[in-house]
């Protein structure tokens, strides 16, 4: 199973210090991860709040851990791209992938912050859409030059996009979903490789939508097992479990209070799951928190239950101070990481 570190941040002035040392703060953990087994490097994109918004523009802090590293894949989970430019994005997420020596891992979605499409003026109800356009401008751009294109919202004629990637035909696509069974099976049926999130649902239920979505590669005549399909975690990770409840109790409970402060501007469109007390969330494997055992036996429940190839962690957030932040990243490669590196690929779940 392949194991990433996820840079979500939430930003808490009073804890995490000026903007330039929390930045150098995501940049060490981002960096480090590379010496320490792990072998992706995940970025999310937000605006406009503390929740997310630091990391507006996924490609640059991506450049930056590029500079730093020589082996670490460097993903985007998720790039916003409806709100941007398809051509903008098509050169610099190319660049990013030259840059690095062809590192990129490129996950896509349309986000879940209304406000971010009402401040870009871009209408909400044709976000989903955009990014299904998006994903075909995105590949004749890199394989075809000129080309030209005549979609629902964009049209180009005899466009030369430079540079081209560094991989070939292009860097590996991942879609994002967690909520909709439709967007699963879209993405399923294209071939393309899946993200999404362990936290909103019970891992049956979402086992359900991911069989779905191989339901839906393997009808459209892709191999289904080859697929990758990985999700998010939120980690805190400390030698015992009384200390890694207390604490990872504290820091969802602030990062979940920043979520629902950012999530009501502009109408948001998004209804949070219903809330489920944090030893719930435990018991079902929704969070990673609690000794490395503990992280172990979580992992492998999810693991099996969903078929998982990869896992992709949040480490620093909600308010946890860089030292602790620290500590459990550097516990759980240490004993975590080689446990699951020494076990035998998982045939796909069958849910």
């Amino acid at each position: 199973m392949r194991f990433g570190i996820f840079s979500l941040p939430t930003y808490f002035p009073e804890v995490d210090g000026s903007l330039t040392e929390f930045y150098e703060h995501i940049l060490q953990l981002l960096t480090d991860s590379e010496a320490l087994g792990f072998d992706v490097a995940w970025c999310n994109e937000h605006h406009f709040h503390p929740y997310g918004g630091m990391i507006p523009m996924p490609a640059v802090l991506l450049a930056a851990v590029a500079a730093r590293t020589t082996r670490l894949r460097l993903g985007t989970s998720v790039a916003l791209v409806p709100l941007h430019h398809p051509l903008q994005t098509a050169e610099a997420y190319a660049m990013l992938d030259q840059i690095s020596g062809g590192r990129l891992e490129l996950g896509m979605g349309r986000g879940f912050m209304k406000y971010d499409y009402d401040t870009f003026g871009i209408p909400w109800d044709e976000g989903q859409a955009r990014v299904y356009e998006y994903l075909d401008i995105l590949q004749a751009a890199w394989s075809e030059r000129p080309f030209s294109f005549a979609g629902r919202f964009y049209q180009f004629h005899d466009v030369e996009v430079w540079p081209r990637p560094c991989q070939t035909p292009h860097p590996p696509i991942w879609g994002a979903a967690s909520r909709n069974p439709t967007s699963f099976e879209w993405w399923g049926a294209r071939g393309f490789n899946l993200l999404t999130v362990a936290q909103h649902f019970p891992l049956e239920r979402l086992a359900g939508t991911l069989a779905q979505y191989r339901a839906a590669a393997a009808a459209n005549g892709h191999d289904a097992a080859a697929l990758q399909v990985q999700t998010h975690y939120q980690v805190y990770c400390a030698e015992t479990r009384a200390e890694a409840y207390r604490t990872g109790k504290a820091a969802i409970e602030r990062y979940r209070g920043q979520v629902e402060g950012a999530i009501p501007r502009g109408n948001n469109a998004f209804t949070p799951p219903p809330h489920v007390p944090f030893e719930e969330m435990i018991e079902q494997a929704r969070f990673c928190i609690g000794t490395p055992d503990d992280c172990v036996a979580i992992l492998e429940r999810a693991r099996t239950t969903l078929g998982l190839t990869g896992v992709d962690c949040t480490f620093y957030f909600g308010g946890l101070d860089y030292t602790q932040a620290r500590r459990s990243f550097e516990l759980f490669a240490r004993e975590v990481i080689p446990r699951f590196r020494t076990q035998p690929a998982l045939a796909q779940a069958s849910a």
